[in-house]
């Protein structure tokens, strides 16, 4: 991821999600809460998976089962498909719809939450098919001159997974969006719960069909890069509540390729004669998938891919008008901030010019009583007789009388 992420700088678009193996949009085997959306955008898709074969199972006799798929998307908010699991025409219907979509809710409160969606898989009469879409073999119909029919095999008859039942929820994000300094990279976070083909295994013991069974819970991380504005690199890991798979894709302008690593938790192969089953379960098996993506309307008028442009387009002014708002905004904040500061400023002005005033009120008081004292002092020592010790103190019963000035020689001053 960090040497694919090293030149991906060029903006994280849109979360898209490829073709699972065998049913709908989603990572390597789950779904994703995810629908492309444009009205009429499709996918057709061919997985092949490489199978141990043994003679104990001759209907596996092949070492590579492959299967096609190919889904349209409606109004941005469901998907329909079908899905073609052998030669034989076994196959079954699926589809999914988005209740909540994450991208209508980006730069909102909501837009924390995930978007969930939830579907169906396996709609149709093949209710024996297991997680890796087999489960029926030709048989001999009744008379000599009958055609073949396709019935369940010996391993698949306890199977019930007709229409299978899920819902899932994803939160989709970059890296950047977390931190800015950290690289431009998508992560999606799935986490889902499903009936059927998550959690039926018919008769056979759970350790014989899987190694890690959650009971039908699901979950998985996909992370990608784009390399260029038209390329897409994802890695993969879920489980899909019966073992552990990862693996990552390429997509370049509709074209995609992927190449995975299913049932890790299984190991290598080890069959069993007393098991035959376990020659098709209980190892570890490589999976690849070539697909393209387009457009129905867009293929016969074009009209459809200018609206997208178009519509891209309006949500690109949708970003720069809220761009533009958030740095309006900021600039606000920091206009408020500096109101605030110089306010604080103010205040401190008005309180030192406050504080310089009674400091000369309390300076020019100070003056005015030192003054004061220096006047009274001055009178004090003009006042005072030149033999202290020859003045009588005089008492409160009789003071002594104050002498009278002779009119001959006047005195300097005043004396008691």
């Amino acid at each position: 991821m960090a040497a694919l992420s090293a030149g991906a700088r060029t903006g994280y678009g849109q979360t898209e999600f490829p073709q699972t193996l065998n049913w709908g949009s989603g990572l390597i085997d789950i779904p994703a809460a995810w629908v492309s959306p444009v009205t009429g955008d499709f996918a057709l898709d061919w997985a092949a998976r490489s199978l141990r074969t043994t003679p104990a199972i001759p209907s596996y006799h092949r070492s590579l089962a492959g299967t096609a798929a190919l889904q349209v998307a409606l109004f941005g908010r469901a998907e329909l498909g079908m899905s073609l699991l052998s030669s034989d025409f076994e196959h079954g219907l699926y589809g999914q719809a988005l209740l909540f979509n994450e991208d209508d809710f980006r730069g909102r409160p909501a837009g924390l939450l995930p978007s969930v969606a939830v579907g169906m898989r396996n709609v149709g009469p093949y209710s024996h098919i297991d997680r890796l879409g087999l489960g029926y073999q030709q048989a001999l119909g009744p008379g000599r001159a009958s055609a073949p029919v396709i019935v369940p095999d010996a391993s698949h008859r306890s199977f019930s997974t007709a229409n299978t039942l899920y819902g899932v929820a994803t939160k989709s994000f970059s890296l950047a969006d977390l931190r800015p300094t950290w690289p431009d990279v998508g992560v999606s976070l799935t986490l889902g719960y499903g009936d059927g083909l998550f959690s039926n295994h018919g008769t056979l013991p759970t350790r014989t069909y899987a190694a890690d069974a959650t009971g039908g819970l699901f979950y998985g991380v996909k992370a990608d890069v784009r390399p260029s504005p038209n390329t897409v690199v994802a890695l993969m890991a879920e489980n899909n509540a019966w073992d552990f798979n990862a693996g990552a894709y390429v997509g370049y302008r509709g074209l995609r390729a992927g190449l995975a690593m299913t049932e890790l938790g299984a190991g290598s192969p080890r069959f069993a004669p007393s098991v035959p089953t376990s020659a098709l379960y209980r190892y570890s098996k490589l999976d690849f998938t070539i697909g393209w993506q387009s457009n129905l309307f867009a293929i016969v008028h074009g009209d459809v891919l200018r609206n997208r442009v178009a519509t891209l387009r309006r949500q690109q002014a949708l970003l720069l008008a809220e761009i533009g708002q958030r740095q309006e905004r900021i600039v606000e904040l920091q206009g408020e901030i500096h109101r605030y500061e110089a306010q604080n400023l103010l205040e401190l002005e008005e309180r030192r010019a406050q504080a310089e005033t009674q400091l000369r009120t309390e300076t020019d008081a100070l003056h005015r009583l030192e003054e004061r004292l220096r006047r009274v002092e001055a009178e004090t020592a003009g006042m005072a007789p030149a033999d202290p010790s020859a003045t009588p103190r005089p008492t409160p019963a009789a003071p002594p009388a104050p002498p009278t000035p002779s009119p001959a020689s006047p005195p300097a001053g005043r004396t008691p």
